[in-house]
């Protein structure tokens, strides 16, 4: 049996990886950063609502399945400007 790469999984998977990680946090949130009251120390932190930091959450777990889901650098068809002047300062 083989390992399957994340880029080569379902969407449906990916958007369940997506929620559990996007849960953890929420979780985390609750019982760590509510109950012990590390808030204070969090600016724009609003307790038990939607803030700016559960946005940043998203983002970062968003960006981090976006990351693993895409092809690898090696594997990507080479610009324009690449192929022609054999250097792009945009894919170095």
């Amino acid at each position: 049996m083989s390992k399957v790469p994340f880029k080569d999984l379902p969407f449906l998977v990916k958007a369940a990886v997506f929620v559990s990680f996007f849960t953890a946090w929420v979780i985390f949130e609750e019982f760590v950063i509510d109950r012990h009251g590390l808030w204070r120390f969090l600016p724009f932190y609003k307790v038990g609502l939607f803030c700016v930091w559960d946005v940043l959450a998203l983002a970062v777990i968003g960006a981090g399945l976006v990351r693993f889901s895409l092809p690898r650098r090696f594997e990507r068809a080479p610009c324009a400007v690449r192929r022609l002047l054999h250097w792009c300062p945009a894919c170095t």
